[in-house]
């Protein structure tokens, strides 16, 4: 007697309207869900998405999208900077266009993917031309009150993405209009505009960051009075060791053992990505590994990275793999940072008529022509190449600081930071 039914509120569970439970046909029984209203510390008013923006998706006509007419965007056409590949754009025909009521795009439209391997992958489309989207992709239309590129900038951050993640349902993925009830921060439309303005000095820098590196590429400009001369005439070309079988040959390992998919820089002052695996005493005795001098050049001999330009010079000696060859040059003819630049130039599928799995001879590599000055021209170019390549390096980097300050401008807005 005298209890209240509030006296039996749950202390590990949920209370949660019917109505929201059902909201789209869905009944989603997840909790984490419908926890949307736990305290957010942010300084600004929290209001559901369906309330600033709409929610729409498109459609392809019957047999799916044609080769040519006008541009429908999936989730493949959305790049991992938000931009939208037109190199990669399928198409929809100008009738079935005409006739679609929804999924018509706008400039300054945000898109995301609703279902699939990338549900919530975001982009931004800033273009003025005909264009919709298929049925895999919303979009989600800034209203009055909120800037469209600030939507963007929230729909795209971790603070939304994390909201998110309860929304995904299903063996593959997929999201429903009822991200609608997700709440984001919204403040006044001033503070948006200094918001945005700031995100779009930092994409800026970015954006010019990555025309550096993206278009660099190592170029010797190669004098017609320099010498060509055959790279095995002043190098040894081997081919790598079969990798050791069994964990008692990397186990405390102390040597390299460098696979092709530890050579994937460009730059040789990367020197390799990813984790080496390491052999042991025992690897080196039993299996007679032959070591590779530091200044070797790997070159991918067989497999997919052969054309690939993934050849890079070893600032250590190592044990290398079987698909990898490795170029030791004579020290007194050749400059192994010289000759790695122009093998940069090299496409390996001139180097073997089979181009479904490439598998190329020592000699076939052997055979490359190779300028060559005299030393002290190679090691005068080598070192403007790689100034030029230590500044590309510093561009990259200046482009992820850039990215955590975007971020970081975001995050502060779900009181991040």
């Amino acid at each position: 007697a005298g209890v209240a039914l509030d006296d039996f509120a749950p202390t590990l569970g949920l209370v949660v309207e019917k109505e929201r439970i059902a909201a789209d046909g869905e009944y989603g029984l997840r909790g984490e869900r419908y926890q949307q209203d736990k305290p957010t510390v942010t300084q600004w008013p929290m209001v559901e998405l369906n309330k600033v923006a709409t929610i729409e998706s498109g459609s392809r006509q019957k047999g799916g999208a044609v080769s040519a007419g006008i541009p429908s965007i999936g989730g493949e056409q959305i790049a991992p900077d938000g931009s939208i590949r037109f190199d990669k754009m399928k198409f929809v025909s100008e009738t079935h266009f005409n006739g679609m009521k929804k999924g018509v795009l706008q400039s300054g439209d945000v898109l995301l993917v609703k279902d699939g391997a990338t549900t919530g992958k975001c982009g931004y489309f800033a273009d003025n031309l005909p264009a919709a989207v298929n049925e895999h992709v919303f979009i989600i239309r800034a209203q009055d009150g909120i800037l469209p590129y600030y939507l963007y900038s929230i729909i795209s951050s971790d603070g939304f993405q994390e909201v998110l993640r309860p929304y995904i349902k299903g063996i593959i993925g997929g999201i429903s209009r009822e991200i609608g009830n997700i709440a984001i921060p919204l403040p006044p439309l001033e503070v948006q505009r200094e918001l945005v303005a700031e995100i779009e000095g930092y994409q800026r820098v970015i954006d010019g960051c990555c025309a550096v590196s993206d278009n660099w590429r190592p170029r010797i400009s190669v004098d017609p009075e320099w010498e060509l001369v055959e790279l095995g005439k002043f190098s040894t070309v081997q081919a790598g060791n079969s990798a050791p079988q069994g964990n008692e040959y990397f186990e405390d390992g102390q040597y390299p053992f460098i696979r092709t998919a530890d050579v994937g820089a460009i730059h040789r002052s990367a020197a390799f990505r990813g984790t080496r695996d390491q052999v042991n005493d025992k690897a080196v005795a039993e299996k007679r590994l032959r070591l590779f001098p530091a200044g070797t050049i790997l070159f991918p001999k067989s497999g997919a990275s052969t054309f690939l330009n993934h050849r890079v010079v070893m600032a250590e000696p190592g044990y290398v793999a079987s698909h990898l060859a490795g170029i030791i040059c004579d020290a007194t003819q050749a400059e192994p940072a010289f000759v790695y630049y122009q093998l940069c130039q090299v496409d390996a599928r001139t180097l073997t008529a089979d181009q479904s799995y490439p598998s190329l001879r020592a000699s076939a590599i052997a055979s490359i022509p190779i300028a060559l000055p005299s030393l002290p021209i190679q090691q005068a170019i080598v070192a403007e190449l790689d100034a030029e390549g230590a500044a590309v390096a510093a561009a990259r980097d200046l482009a992820l600081r850039m990215s955590g300050r975007i971020a970081g401008a975001v995050g502060r807005l779900w009181g991040a930071g």
